[in-house]
């Protein structure tokens, strides 16, 4: 016999009467080796953003009730006026007034934000004079679709973002009308300043940022896109029974995120989903799970 042949069948029986060879089992080494989920509940939140503007609750705009001229301006812009405090005074250009000079007072206290005129400057009835605002009571103005409405309620908590804060908000008014140009539905909220948060500073009035609500709706199942099949258009999974057989399931799809899928029906808690497989499988079949995160180990 050829001495080269003679080693090559020597070294293949050694090889197949070692440990390490006999402890493999045949009908294992056979086996489709599949990756499985688990079916657990989670629970589905849906997150909505808005973006947001702050503001004051308690501001009031001032216009002229007569056509005149604004003769003297005695506060400055940004100034804090008391309530009844003089901001300006206008002349009355009837003649029947004799040219008066009729003082302008704030209604409120607060800060003096917007100041349109000019000293000597003509305004007519209904022009704006001035806006006082409170800066130390604020309110968020924000703008819903139409498609977060059904979610979105007086009393439903997020967190504002804004210059690198994150502050505790909540809804305290909600409109029922829909704008149809922007499809959006007007809402107002206000700083939860809790006792972590009391510390915090408040943004300034003008500020914008985007709120951030996470909405639970309840327990549902989610599975990757890949555990998938379909037949005559319907989708269907397969599970493995407690021999480790597969079984066909039909199942119902809610909607698609990202890679998963929400299932509305059609699996149980503790149910055996396969996900991958190493070869194409058949019903009844029995086959052999694999753990990834100990191969990866």
């Amino acid at each position: 016999m050829n001495r080269s042949l003679f080693l090559g069948l020597l070294a293949a029986v050694t090889i197949l009467s070692s440990p390490v060879f006999a402890a493999l089992p045949k009908a294992s080494a056979d086996k489709t080796k599949v990756i499985v989920q688990d079916m657990k509940s989670q629970d589905d939140v849906r997150k909505v953003l808005v973006p947001a503007k702050v503001e004051s609750k308690i501001q009031s705009t001032i216009t002229a009730d007569f056509e005149g001229h604004v003769v003297e301006i005695v506060r400055p812009l940004g100034s804090f006026v008391k309530a009844r405090e003089i901001i300006l005074y206008m002349e009355n250009r009837d003649p029947g007034f004799t040219y008066a000079k009729v003082p302008v007072r704030s209604p409120i206290a607060g800060v003096l934000s917007q100041l349109p005129p000019s000293q000597m400057s003509k305004v007519a009835r209904g022009d704006k004079l001035f806006t006082v605002m409170d800066p130390g009571s604020l309110k968020l103005l924000a703008e819903f679709s139409a498609s977060d409405l059904a979610v979105v309620r007086s009393g439903l908590r997020g967190n504002f973002k804004v210059a690198g804060q994150i502050l505790p908000v909540k809804v305290i008014g909600l409109s029922p009308l829909i704008d149809p140009r922007t499809g959006t539905a007007s809402a107002e909220l206000e700083f939860v300043l809790d006792s972590k948060a009391a510390t915090a500073t408040l943004p300034a009035i003008g500020s914008i940022g985007q709120i951030q609500f996470d909405i639970s709706q309840g327990s549902i199942f989610m599975i990757p896109e890949n555990a998938l099949s379909y037949q005559d258009g319907k989708p269907f999974v397969r599970i493995l029974n407690e021999k480790n057989q597969v079984q066909k399931k039909t199942i119902d799809l809610g909607e698609q995120r990202e890679s998963q899928f929400v299932i509305k029906s059609g699996l149980t808690v503790g149910e055996k989903v396969v996900v991958r497989s190493s070869r194409s499988l058949k019903d009844g079949e029995e086959v052999l799970i694999e753990n990834p995160e100990a191969k990866n180990n």
